[in-house]
């Protein structure tokens, strides 16, 4: 029997070689920046998608405790039971959520929805990690879209509501750099994805709790596909929304964890057409976390994303957990800031838009 190190032993991260120039991807703690990603970053054409994996590190709840916490407040308003969500909890989270919003209606309560996400307010008791997050994401993009009901990518960049319903003025959008966070449907547009200074609230955001999109109806009704209808008014402007977004921009998904990859998937797989599906060229990317066990899991995740063409971006998780997307995103802005609009890139963007 041979003492000491054996002639080679089993790494702990995975490595392939691939790409241009056999370079090296390696999962480790920050990894290195694809060049597709930093170019689309100098181009202006980098758009941040945020998940809920972000606002966790910030201090909000995940989508599971998000949904323990509606049915609690409705505990706390006698409306319902411990008993009652003791046999819930195993439910998925989706679910929970619609008996809570079924609930809201047959006792006409209203859920404090921003209580739940943001118990804190953070204006007067902020968190820190949340603060350093979100300031580097600020400076990763111009504009941004995100599956989050939260506030915190808004206070990042200033941005505030397209109108002001209390306000006897009339109402307006400011001009074309004031910072805006758009969350109904029919602000779903291309103009406004091209607008600097701006987040977008795919599913809805607190400013507006009853259409934040959150049971499985609702989903489905968000995403269905009534693009073959010959009734203009029958369109989906989300799936034309999402379109445009991953046609005309690089999409760099952030915040989004295993149990949330349903959505990811749900929302590309409406959105492309079969032609780019086809393609297999890479475009999009996907920054996710895991630990060095996992990296069976990550390289099996690799190839299927590929084929949607997104390149999986794995960084490791085991000394700092999730606060590892923290330096992960420091990196990245101090290799690639975002840009001021390139006006060829802009007139690229306005012909793809007319044909």
């Amino acid at each position: 029997m041979a003492s000491g190190k054996s002639p080679r032993q089993v790494p702990t991260l995975w490595c392939s070689l691939e790409g241009e120039g056999q370079l090296a991807d390696i999962i480790m703690p920050i990894p290195k920046m694809p060049r597709g990603l930093r170019d689309a970053a100098m181009m202006n054409r980098l758009v941040p998608f945020i998940g809920a994996g972000a606002s966790k590190i910030a201090g909000c709840p995940n989508w599971n405790e998000f949904a323990d916490k509606a049915l609690e407040f409705l505990i706390g308003e006698g409306k319902f039971s411990h008993s009652q969500l003791a046999q819930l909890r195993h439910l998925p989270a989706r679910v929970k959520l619609s008996i809570a919003r079924g609930l809201e209606r047959q006792h006409e309560v209203e859920i404090k929805y921003d209580k739940i996400l943001d118990p804190a307010n953070n204006l007067e008791d902020p968190n820190a990690k949340g603060q350093v997050l979100y300031q580097t994401l600020a400076k990763l993009g111009r504009t941004f879209v995100t599956t989050n009901y939260d506030k915190w990518l808004d206070r990042a960049i200033g941005a505030q509501p397209p109108t002001l319903k209390t306000s006897p003025l009339p109402q307006t959008r400011g001009g074309p750099d004031t910072p805006t966070a758009f969350y109904q449907v029919k602000d779903l547009t291309a103009a406004n994805l091209n607008r600097p200074n701006s987040v977008i609230h795919l599913h809805g955001s607190v400013d507006d709790p009853n259409n934040m999109i959150m049971t499985t109806q609702q989903y489905v009704d968000h995403y269905k596909n009534d693009r073959m209808s010959e009734k203009f008014s029958e369109e989906n402007y989300v799936l034309t929304f999402l379109e445009y977004l991953f046609e005309n921009k690089t999409v760099l998904f952030i915040g989004y964890g295993l149990e949330e990859l349903e959505i990811l998937e749900y929302a590309i797989g409406k959105a492309r057409s079969q032609k780019f599906k086809a393609e297999h060229e890479i475009r999009h990317y996907l920054l996710q976390g895991f630990f060095s066990h996992e990296y069976e899991v990550m390289k099996n995740l690799k190839l299927y994303y590929r084929e949607s063409g997104i390149e999986l971006i794995p960084f490791l998780r085991d000394q700092k957990d999730w606060d590892q997307l923290i330096e992960v995103l420091k990196e990245f802005v101090r290799e690639a800031p975002a840009s001021e609009p390139l006006k060829l890139e802009e007139r690229r963007e306005m012909r793809a838009l007319l044909e």
